[in-house]
């Protein structure tokens, strides 16, 4: 085919066929970006210290691969769904993913919500019974978590119950992968973190959102009792964990302590950014998460040196 210039042009079809790849890449990337990166592979990293605390490593190579794809549609799916439900909340907070920004539509992330939930329930069954009831398990937690009729975001007390089965079950889903029973290293480690996301992440999180929350008609501490009271729960929260979780491992499982102790160190840094930013009121969003970003890079620490000693014993 020549066109008006004389160059010869690739047929229509070919081109609409570049458009509509060029379109679901870019679709997919907004997806990705939108379900948050950062919290997809820590919760990558939980299945995978799950995995390596097993009584006896993985055989099935092929199981275990596919346990953890089935995995990651369920993150996807649930912190996606969180997006979807979020626009309003996230828009009031100034934030810049996708769907607030107005880059992804709300219609084209739930279609790709239901895509994942069921990519993550093919592949769960396919990992085998146990991953496949962990992965029902996640997503009905990430539904109870953004969606109606429960809405665990809109308590801070649901929204800690179901953090806490969040990282619990995401643990259980790799041991379940490896097919083989739990060690006491495991099940503490697993705890401790779970109780992280639920006494201190769940929290924290809060402290840089009041007003977006209160917007969209949430009834956190943040909200109802006010941020001072936020601070003073992440505060006792980051405190009790840290010090519970050293202690439980001391007197069950020692290996876990290569966790713990930097979560003891997280929980000093979250209390000392907690207190730094409640003596700057006029700091920007990105400055009061400053306590979250502390919160996150501890559980990145913690699960990579439990990961690495476990691999090397």
């Amino acid at each position: 085919m020549i066109d008006s210039a004389g160059y010869l042009s690739a047929p229509v079809s070919a081109r609409a066929l570049d458009l509509r790849w060029r379109t679901a890449v870019n679709t997919a990337r907004l997806c990705w970006s939108e379900a948050r990166p950062s919290v997809q592979l820590v919760f990558l990293l939980r299945f995978a210290v799950g995995l390596a605390s097993a009584a006896q490593l993985p055989q099935a190579t092929g199981r275990t691969v596919l346990g953890m794809a089935s995995w990651w549609c369920a993150v996807a799916c649930a912190y996606l769904l969180n997006g979807v439900t979020d626009v309003r909340e996230d828009q009031a907070n100034g934030s810049r993913r996708p769907i607030a920004r107005g880059d992804l539509p709300v219609r084209t992330a739930t279609a790709a919500t239901a895509l994942l939930a069921v990519a993550a329930l093919a592949l769960g069954g396919l990992a085998g019974t146990g991953v496949l009831v962990w992965v029902v398990g996640f997503l009905l937690l990430g539904w109870a978590y953004s969606a109606p009729p429960v809405r665990a975001k809109q308590s801070s007390v649901l929204c800690a119950v179901v953090a806490f089965g969040l990282g619990a079950t995401s643990y259980a889903a790799g041991v379940s992968a490896a097919g083989s029973g739990w060690t006491a290293t495991g099940a503490v480690f697993g705890c401790v973190m779970a109780a992280w996301m639920a006494l201190v992440g769940s929290l924290v999180k809060d402290l840089g959102d009041a007003g977006g929350d209160a917007a969209g008609g949430r009834r956190t501490v943040a909200v109802v009792r006010g941020v001072a009271a936020a601070r003073a729960l992440a505060v006792a929260g980051a405190v009790l964990v840290g010090t519970a979780g050293t202690v439980a491992a001391a007197l069950w499982a020692p290996l876990a302590l290569v966790g713990t102790v930097p979560v003891a160190a997280g929980a000093i840094w979250v209390v000392a950014r907690v207190v730094r930013d409640a003596r700057r009121e006029s700091a920007d969003r990105q400055q009061r998460r400053g306590a979250y970003r502390a919160f996150m890079v501890t559980q990145y620490a913690a699960n990579l040196l439990v990961l690495a000693a476990l691999a090397a014993r």
